[in-house]
């Protein structure tokens, strides 16, 4: 910037000197060569060389610092979209990962759903299978309660029946036996035995 600032002068002067000079000259020379300033083709060839000097003298100054110029434009305009590519590569990079992982977590849901699916029947079988045992294991000692109650009940009717039995056996035995009766009936008791 400080190259082109000596070369930006030395066109504005140009540009405002050059005039500047010209009407100057006009003033000096009087008033009888103005009919020869206004119509002349010395003079018009004279202000486009000038014009053409003070073009080529700019264009020439300008040169070197607005080709740098521009080539710093250039190449910051080049690593500017050099970096808007690679941050654009990566946003894709980014955007393709994480399209990738929304399809992995829509498959690993459904495989949750799955497992969970899997799972909750596997435990319903087990809650079955307890309760069935259970169940089981309730009616077996019920069984063995109604075993042990029915043998309860069974000991008393034959005790009853017994002690009923021996009772009128003993009536009977008292009305109706012998002596010779009652002696068989000792041995072959002690003979079943």
């Amino acid at each position: 910037m400080k190259k082109f600032l000596p070369a930006a002068l030395m066109c504005l002067f140009f540009f405002i000197g050059t005039p500047l000079l010209l009407a100057q000259e006009g003033e000096e020379g009087g008033h009888g060569e103005k009919a020869h300033e206004e119509g002349g083709p010395l003079d018009t060839a004279f202000k486009w060389a000038n014009l053409l000097v003070l073009v080529g003298a700019v264009v020439y100054l300008l040169r070197k610092p607005a080709r740098e110029f521009f080539e710093t434009r250039k190449k910051d305009i080049t690593i500017g979209l050099e970096r808007a590519k690679t941050a654009q590569e990566e946003s894709s990079r980014r955007m393709s990962d994480i399209e990738k992982r929304l399809g992995r977590m829509s498959q690993d849901i459904a495989a949750m759903k799955a497992q969970a699916e899997t799972e909750s029947s596997k435990e319903r079988e087990n809650i079955l299978a307890d309760a069935k045992r259970d169940v089981e294991r309730l009616v077996e000692q019920s069984r063995q309660e109604i075993d042990r109650i029915a043998r309860g009940i069974e000991r008393d009717i034959k005790g009853k029946i017994a002690d009923a039995v021996v009772e009128r056996a003993g009536r009977t035995l008292e009305t109706q036996m012998t002596e010779d009766d009652q002696k068989r009936v000792v041995v072959r008791f002690l003979n079943k035995v």
